[in-house]
């Protein structure tokens, strides 16, 4: 089966299928409303059978939560795991049975319906409450109400955390969320059937070297769990017909691809980032946590150009609070000190909503409320992740905080305004990647300490181009002129501020698009980990001057064909083997 090539390398293992299962929560017997996914509600046969649904659901939803507990326990540690006994009494305590049981006799609910709704009132009463720790546990309760229905609806939960080795991850569409519970210890690869190579799956199969390919129509329906796979991140093809000799000699290949890591990490690590003349350039890292710093620093990253706080948030069954977040935070930091690093704010809705956030639905999500609006809204958790940053800030640490999905320089304002005084010397920068901010990058650049450039939303939005939608992969150019256009832009309104100007999307992972940024002047390129020891010796091959000629060509191109073969040429096709990802 044939989709997009979105991560490099080859993985074979055992299919696991991930679903994201929605759950019906229609009232009433067999003419209920179907939900939105077209799943059919359960049809109420009256209120016992409705009663002893729930008991068979309830008695599932304890057995997974106590194998949690056990689990977390092991793994992580008991305090960590007193958070999912929690969970296990509130699943088993007669609160949650009582309203459940008047819900299903005195309202006609169906029993996934009772659950929801007594979850929901519960959640928001904790809201209400003055008392921040209360209200930080609504999040911890709808989570509980929405794996109490799966496990009433389907007769089991499922739980990515429990992975076998080697385990190929096949979804329809992999979610941060379900990102997020992932052991990626025990992912040998990833195939979905949305998304393209700037969806969420690639980029953190990308950072982690795992292969993927997404975009594969029909795949859930040519798999099932347990089956023999091999997926090629280089051709974006995934073989489902595997024989035990051919997975034998991929697994072959495969460990001999992990002793070149090894070398291309050592070597990379001690790769000084210069051109062949000797000019110097930035290279950093984009991570989602302290785990990828680990992996940046080894790889000998600059610094850490974007840190994708949404990642760290979905780790949570509720917003983390200051303490915890400060302590993440500080984790990188130690890790990568004393190079930067550059925590972007929370940056959740649309392809990434955060389960517990409560997101209103919006007929157009990408043009809703995301980034710094969703933020605005919600001052409290905004200063929040300010305070939190700022007190690793007055560690010594270089961290700057920057403000995600950017429209006006009303918006800087507002976050600097939430910088509490003894921190005020906090770098605050904008991330380019809405139209707006490339039109208005000079009141922008004024009032920012340093930009960064968020290609991936930037070439979604200035084309009109859905980045996650498979129909419509071949739409979204990055050597397009109109994007080329705009960076050098931004770039032109940077430098005539006198500020700093990055790129941390998936243009600054690949050495012709990453050749190009520092062709249109970008000071600073935040690629993929596991790009970086390509993007080293590619660049340790050419002068820099040769680049001047490169600028000339891609804004004189009349189409991203004709820009992105004049950056191909430049490309050496001679690199070390071990070295590329």
């Amino acid at each position: 089966m044939t989709g997009i090539a979105s991560s490099p390398g080859v993985g074979a293992g055992s299919v696991f299928v991930l679903h994201e299962r929605e759950v019906p929560l229609g009232r009433t017997g067999p003419n209920a409303a179907s939900e939105a996914s077209g799943a059919t509600s359960h049809p109420r046969r009256g209120a016992e059978s409705e009663l002893e649904r729930f008991t068979i659901g309830q008695r599932v939803a304890a057995t997974y939560y106590r194998g949690l507990v056990e689990r977390v326990k092991k793994n992580v540690g008991a305090d960590e795991a007193e958070i999912f006994e929690g969970h296990l009494e509130i699943i088993t305590g007669d609160d949650i049975a009582e309203a459940v049981e008047a819900a299903i006799f005195e309202e006609d609910a169906i029993a996934e319906r009772a659950v929801i709704d007594f979850t929901e009132q519960t959640a928001k009463e904790f809201e209400e409450l003055e008392s921040e720790y209360f209200q930080q546990r609504a999040g911890d309760i709808r989570d509980i109400g929405r794996r109490l229905a799966e496990a009433i609806y389907y007769g089991s939960i499922t739980d990515p955390g429990e992975l076998p080795e080697d385990s190929v991850i096949v979804a329809e569409e992999l979610t941060p969320s379900a990102t997020a519970r992932l052991d990626t210890e025990r992912v040998a690869a990833i195939a979905t059937e949305k998304g393209g190579r700037t969806s969420h799956a690639a980029i953190l199969a990308r950072s982690l070297s795992i292969p993927c390919v997404t975009g594969i129509s029909g795949l859930i329906g040519a798999v099932r769990t347990g089956q023999l796979v091999l997926v090629d991140g280089d051709r974006g093809l995934v073989e489902t017909d595997v024989s035990r000799e051919r997975l034998d000699e991929a697994k072959e290949a495969i460990a001999k691809n992990r002793e070149q890591a090894t070398s291309r990490r050592s070597w990379s690590k001690q790769a000084v980032s210069r051109f062949a003349d000797g000019a110097p350039y930035e290279i950093h890292a984009n991570v989602s946590g302290a785990t990828e710093a680990e992996l940046a620093d080894g790889f000998g990253a600059g610094g850490v150009g974007l840190f994708r706080t949404e990642f760290l948030f979905m780790r949570y069954a509720d917003f983390p609070d200051v303490d915890q977040q400060a302590a993440e935070y500080r984790a990188v930091c130690q890790t990568m000190s004393p190079t930067p690093v550059i925590v972007r704010l929370l940056d959740c809705g649309a392809d990434k909503p955060l389960p517990y956030a409560n997101h209103e639905p919006e007929d157009n999500p990408f043009l809703g409320e995301r980034g710094i609006r969703f933020l605005l809204a919600r001052e409290n958790r905004l200063r929040a992740q300010i305070e939190a940053i700022a007190r690793v800030a007055a560690d010594g640490f270089a961290i700057k905080a920057m403000v995600p999905m950017v429209v006006s320089p009303q918006e800087i304002e507002a976050v600097r305004a939430l910088v509490p005084p003894e921190a005020s010397g906090l770098p605050v920068g904008t991330m380019v990647e809405t139209p707006a901010s490339v039109l208005a990058i000079d009141r922008l650049a004024a009032v920012s300490d340093f930009v960064s450039i968020g290609t991936n939303d930037l070439v979604q939005y200035v084309l009109a181009v859905d980045r996650g939608n498979a129909n419509v992969a071949s739409y979204y150019q990055e050597f397009h002129p109109a994007v080329l256009t705009s960076i050098k832009r931004v770039v032109e309104g940077c430098h005539a501020a006198g500020i700093h100007v990055g790129v941390c999307g998936d243009m600054a992972s690949h050495p012709a698009s990453a050749l190009s940024l520092i062709a249109l002047g970008v000071d600073e390129l935040s690629a993929s980990v596991a790009s970086i020891p390509e993007l080293k010796a590619c660049f340790a091959t050419i002068r820099k001057d040769a680049l001047e000629d490169l600028a000339v060509r891609l804004l004189a191109a009349g189409s991203a064909d004709e820009a992105r073969s004049a950056a191909e040429e430049l490309v050496p096709a001679n690199l070390a083997p071990w070295v590329r990802p």
